[in-house]
């Protein structure tokens, strides 16, 4: 079934580039059909998936390089199964949104979606941490030429630095993969790449603060968290919608999926040492984002910022390093996922009404546009935390973790008021965001104003619904991530042996 969902947009991806570019119905059928069974089959996995089951569950492999005992290997526990769905749905509704935009190569563009679609799945289900880094290495693929191709404004240098800043975190984490095994085969004398049974190997100290580095900023410029975000306003600003609304809705939570993945298990002893640092720079993110968000004039800017500053939570949360902590960080990646890519197809729906995207050139759209007006609400609430909706449960989760963490203990108060400083920014902005566009009387409306039509509708609707539903009853979501999170947490060191055979027993 993994295979399935993991593929089917790479399928629907090459069958599109062997369609004729002019037949636009067709093209868009084969991209809507793909996203949609692949939505499809991950709601499936809901129906199937035991939540008291702490291990991985769908399990499919293929043999890959036999003598390295490299696989394709797949399979989700808690953690990634809300992922996989989210990823799955944000698919649907790019493709949905894209089909709305006059563009003359909406094959290419489409094609490309469909594979970054295919780079976050796998991604989220590989067991196998060489199969995991070349599904990374897929992510950045499509979205380079994305914004490189299709982007606005400064692309060229954007669609680089994004570039060049992923690249240089990737090849950190290729070294430490490649270390990792080289470890265990030290132990085992076999070889393996398997995360489950690499995350059973007692390390030394030293050897777990580099190797937790290498791995760590990989993640973190993916994410991206603070100070390495730089690239983040320049590519959210160039990209297209569609493409971002895959981009920031599940790619950047690829970042901290790693952390939780490798990280916790991994490297515990690293993560004591360094978790007050690293909680410095998330809370510093968190504050920073939000600040430099209430000084944006222009929407795609302003909900890029206060992107890094909900990312700030989750990678907080998860060096609370407590089951709180993290459930909150997994619940919240969701909630960012939903919430962020809704605020930009209503970012995109206005910039295509009124011609700009700057606040001080809107006003008064609320009066020709009541529909948009109560779906923007309700999403501006759900972003800035209000309790009843979705963001809150994800942000009281993760401070909570917070305030009772032992490794973040020390600075757990300051942490928890930079968090709740954040959240007054955030209302600040976010209200500044919907009354600024919505609010006020404006002489200036085109006479031809028109509400949302039904394909916006049914775009902004899911999340609209999502929003009330994840705020007002979380059990179903975190009953089916609490497991995963205490096993990842409490992985037993049990591979640190001098022969295979010794190994192999303990297995």
């Amino acid at each position: 079934m993994l295979f399935f969902i993991v593929f089917i947009p790479l399928v629907a991806s090459a069958a599109l580039w062997a369609m004729d570019k002019d037949s636009v119905a067709p093209v868009r059928s084969i991209a809507l059909g793909g996203t949609g069974l692949c939505l499809l089959f991950s709601v499936f996995l809901l129906f199937g998936f035991e939540s008291e089951n702490n291990g991985m569950q769908f399990v499919a492999g293929l043999t890959w390089v036999e003598s390295l005992n490299i696989n394709l290997k797949f399979g989700i526990d808690g953690i990634s199964l809300w992922l996989v769905i989210l990823t799955a749905f944000l698919g649907v509704i790019a493709v949905i949104y894209s089909t709305s935009q006059k563009n003359d190569q909406q094959r290419e563009f489409l094609a490309l979606l469909l594979a970054l679609e295919t780079g976050i799945l796998g991604v989220f289900v590989s067991l196998d941490t060489i199969s995991f880094y070349v599904f990374w290495e897929l992510m950045l693929i499509p979205s380079y030429f994305i914004i490189g191709l299709w982007g606005e404004g400064n692309r060229i240098y954007a669609t680089t630095k994004f570039v060049l800043f992923t690249l240089v975190g990737s090849l950190l984490m290729l070294v430490a993969i490649l270390a990792l095994t080289l470890e265990y085969h030290t132990a085992t004398h076999e070889w393996s790449f398997d995360i489950d049974t690499l995350s059973h190997m007692h390390l030394d100290d030293g050897t777990q603060l580099w190797m937790f580095l290498c791995f760590f900023l990989a993640f973190a410029i993916k994410v991206p968290m603070f100070p390495l975000h730089s690239w983040l306003p320049h590519a959210y600003k160039s990209c297209p919608i569609p493409a971002l609304i895959l981009i920031t809705g599940a790619m950047s939570k690829a970042g901290a999926y790693g952390m939780i993945r490798f990280c916790l298990p991994l490297f515990p002893s690293a993560i004591e040492s360094l978790a007050l640092l690293i909680g410095a720079c998330a809370a510093g993110g968190m504050v920073y984002g939000a600040w430099i968000a209430v000084m944006q004039k222009d929407l795609k800017s302003l909900v890029a910022y206060s992107s890094i500053s909900h990312l700030g939570f989750i990678v907080l949360g998860i060096f609370s390093y407590n089951s709180q902590g993290v459930e909150g960080s997994v619940l919240q990646m969701v909630n960012h996922g939903i919430i962020a890519s809704a605020l930009f197809i209503i970012v995109g729906i206005i910039e295509s009404k009124m011609g700009t995207r700057q606040l001080d050139k809107l006003k008064g759209m609320g009066t020709p546009m009541p529909v948009l007006y109560g779906m923007f609400m309700l999403l501006a609430l759900a972003a800035l935390g209000l309790p009843g909706l979705n963001g809150f449960v994800g942000e009281f989760l993760i401070l909570a973790g917070v305030w009772t963490s032992v490794t973040l203990s020390d600075m757990a108060a300051i942490y928890v008021l930079m968090g709740g400083a954040a959240i007054v920014f955030a209302s600040i902005y976010m209200l500044y965001m919907f009354q600024g566009a919505m609010q006020e009387k404006n002489e200036d409306l085109p006479k031809d104003l028109e509400d949302i039509n039904c394909a916006q509708f049914g775009v902004l609707l899911p999340a609209c619904i999502l929003v009330v539903f994840i705020g007002l009853y979380p059990k179903p979501f975190v009953d089916r991530i609490g497991p995963s999170v205490d096993s990842a947490l409490h992985a037993e060191k049990t591979v640190n042996l001098p022969s295979a055979e010794d190994a192999s027993s303990h297995h």
